[in-house]
Formats: structure tokens, sequence, C-alpha cells
């Protein structure tokens, strides 16, 4: 059996290519500007869409929080002084914030700070504490203890993982203390707590 051979016009010369007139190679060109115009602009949208975006209320880090000054505002605002602790130097405060009364019905002041090492610590503040509030601040962490810091009494709870708690009453108001790290950073904080708030 012969392979087909490929065909051709009568004269034998190969079949003519087809050819666009003017005006349709006007039309073609025309449409290929059309979609790379409408492409670009869609990405300019997303870009805007990008840029306006707030950033993420996961992450409500900032390494320039002045807390003493947002403290003044919350203690404007509350039925206590907020305290705005001397942390070590070489902390970084990264959120402060007072935050006002939801279903749970408790209004609180917190901050909290980057280690030297690292480490997660922080505080919330409220006169309004009860134990469900209290249970929920600390992921349900059972009571491990007490711990004395410059002679006042601290409840220790310590979750099998996670961070650390004390709770304790400092000036009329509950202290919820957590922290990533070690219970030197619990102490640490514990005590600047308490000597801010008596000098206050």
């Amino acid at each position: 059996m012969t392979s087909p051979q490929p065909t051709a016009d009568p004269a034998g010369s190969p079949a003519p290519k087809p050819r666009l007139t003017q005006s349709q190679a006007k039309r073609a060109g025309q449409s290929s500007r059309a979609m790379v115009l409408s492409v670009l602009a869609t990405l300019a949208i997303a870009l805007m869409v990008v840029l306006l975006n707030p950033r993420n209320a996961d992450e409500p880090y900032d390494p320039n929080v002045d807390v003493a000054v947002i403290a003044e505002q919350a203690t404007a605002t509350a039925e206590f002084t907020a305290t705005a602790p001397a942390v070590p130097e070489d902390w970084t405060a990264n959120f402060a914030r007072w935050n006002g009364a939801g279903t749970d019905q408790v209004e609180f002041w917190e901050a909290g700070y980057l280690t030297a090492d690292q480490d997660f610590a922080g505080f919330k503040q409220t006169t309004q504490a009860n134990p469900t509030w209290l249970s929920q601040q600390m992921d349900n962490a059972p009571a491990t203890g007490s711990r004395s810091v410059d002679g006042t009494q601290w409840d220790l709870f310590e979750p099998t993982d996670g961070d650390r708690h004390l709770v304790g009453e400092v000036d009329g108001a509950t202290i919820v203390i957590s922290s990533s790290g070690d219970l030197g950073d619990l102490d640490t904080l514990a005590s600047a707590i308490q000597q801010n708030l008596e000098e206050g």
C-alpha cells in the first residue's frame, strides 16, 4: 500500500495560504491590544487592593509602642490606674490596648513584650475578673502552686504545653501575667507591675 501524497491543485502547486485583509489585520491587532490593556488594568486593581488592605488583626505587633502613653489614655476610661511597668531595657513593647467589655462583660487593659531571649511576656489588668474570664485568659491552665514576688503572693498556673501564668491582686485590680519564657520572666514583670502601681 502506498502512503497518501500531499494534495495539490490541478497545476501541481501547493494550496495558497490564507491572507488577512487590511481591515481584518487591524481588528486582530486591536483585539490583542485590548486584551493586554485588560490584563494590566486587572493587575493594577489587584495591587491597589493589596496596598490598601489593613494589616491582619492576627498580627497586632508594633515595635514602637509607647506603653506609658497608651496607659494614660486607658486610665481615663478604666475604673483603675492602668499600669505601665518599667520593664528591662532589652525588652521591647509590641502592643498595648484597652479592651472594652464583650459578651463576658469584662473590660481590661493589656500590654505585651518581647524579652531579650525573644520570648513573649505580657499582662492583663481588670477590676471585673471572674472565674470564667480568668480560665479563658489562661487557656484553662491548671494551678500548680504559688510564688512570692517582692512580698506579694501570686498563684501560678502551668499547662503541660504553652505559656505559664501568674495571677494576683495588686492595688485593687486583678493582674494576669503570661510568658512563654521561664519563671524569671514572670517574676520580672510581676515585680515591675507592683513597683509601678505602688509608685502611682
